[in-house]
């Protein structure tokens, strides 16, 4: 008796499989097809598949912009320098008439006097101990009051240095021992005048900022990705510009979501382009897509929704067979989605209401 029930068993399985797959496949004659108007195309495989469009902001990277602040206080004699201009590291930006540089001039001369007597002054010891006329203890305070004098000239070197002289306008200081109020504020680095905070004639005090410089070269892309688009992207991927003189590509993703529009900060590079891209412009950017290897192109008239989930139709013997896909993008006409196909396959593109109706019908309507 036992025979028996085991065949009946894989009889009921069997039944149970075909019964499924018959479910599975929307029954559509050639014939059928035809009188409605349903067209076909074959699959294309999207082995550059990109992104929408999605919102970017051009900013300068952190380390390639610097504000030029006043180095001592004082009134503001002139500007040599306005915004767009571009200028080289060294090249004067403004004048200013600063009381306090005086002050700081002459306390450099004063050192530097009390060096020369006190060099003088270590010469004739060294001298005198040689020949046995002084102690020992004599020569090396006066060699103490020596390096002190030498620490103190260094000290007020570095004090003119930070208020804006170089080496050469101090050598010449050392030179002529001419004291002078007028103090040139000359530009740390090469780059574009981004912003003017001064203007002619106003009064500024110490750390008062008077130009912010940037380097335009290279520039970063802000760009904020939905949180469920960031599966398919991954540092590295190409980043299309409008720009066709630019390249840019993703360097970091971010780590924290947005919590009002729930997206990602992602951060590109971009490389040239400096004649269409500006600091602070938007633009429209698209991402290439990783893992290209199940990503198909296909009509957007191609594509059903039923419920959260997207399916195209795919030709079968008897018809169609709904194939679940995931869209990674969309643009004019077409679509790039993600599904497991072999690429030899025809979808439907169009009456899809048709093939949706009978599929809904032999579904019970889910």
């Amino acid at each position: 008796m036992r025979k028996p029930i085991v065949v009946l068993a894989s009889l009921c399985a069997l039944a149970a499989a075909i019964a499924a797959r018959a479910a599975h496949e929307i029954p559509f004659s050639p014939d059928q097809i035809q009188r409605l108007g349903i067209t076909l195309v074959t699959v294309a495989p999207a082995s550059t598949a990109m992104t929408d469009r999605m919102p970017a902001r051009v900013v300068i990277p952190p380390e390639q912009e610097q504000v030029v602040s006043s180095p001592e206080a004082g009134l503001v004699k002139s500007l040599r320098v306005a915004i767009g201009d571009e200028v080289r590291a060294g090249a004067p930006l403004a004048v200013i008439e600063s009381p306090e540089l005086v002050g700081l001039q002459r306390d450099f001369l004063q050192a530097s006097a009390e060096l020369r007597l006190a060099q003088t002054d270590l010469a004739r010891d060294e001298q005198l101990f040689k020949e046995g006329i002084i102690a020992e203890r004599r020569l090396l305070t006066t060699r103490s009051r020596f390096e002190q004098a030498r620490a103190s000239l260094e000290e007020r070197r570095q004090v003119l240095r930070l208020a804006g002289l170089d080496v050469s306008a101090i050598k010449a200081l050392e030179g002529s021992r001419t004291l002078s109020s007028a103090l040139v504020v000359r530009a740390p680095v090469s780059g574009v005048v981004l912003a003017q905070m001064a203007v002619v004639g106003q009064r500024v005090d110490k750390a008062v900022p008077l130009y912010r410089i940037g380097k335009l070269e290279p520039l970063w892309l802000e760009i904020h990705v939905p949180l469920d688009r960031l599966g398919s992207l991954a540092p590295g991927a190409e980043v299309g510009l409008p720009c066709p003189a630019a390249t840019a590509a993703v360097t970091v993703i971010g780590r924290n979501v947005d919590p009002d529009t729930q997206t990602v900060l992602l951060r590109a590079e971009v490389h040239g382009g400096a004649e269409c891209m500006r600091p602070g412009q938007f633009l429209q950017v698209r991402i290439a897509l990783l893992g290209a290897e199940k990503q198909w192109r296909v009509p957007s008239s191609a594509l059903a929704r039923s419920g959260h989930a997207t399916v195209v139709f795919v030709r079968s013997v008897e018809g169609f067979r709904p194939v679940d896909v995931e869209v990674l993008s969309e643009d004019t006409g077409f679509s790039v989605v993600r599904a497991d196909l072999r690429g030899d396959e025809t979808v439907a593109a169009s009456g899809i209401t048709a093939i949706k109706a009978v599929w809904y019908g032999e579904s019970g309507g889910k």
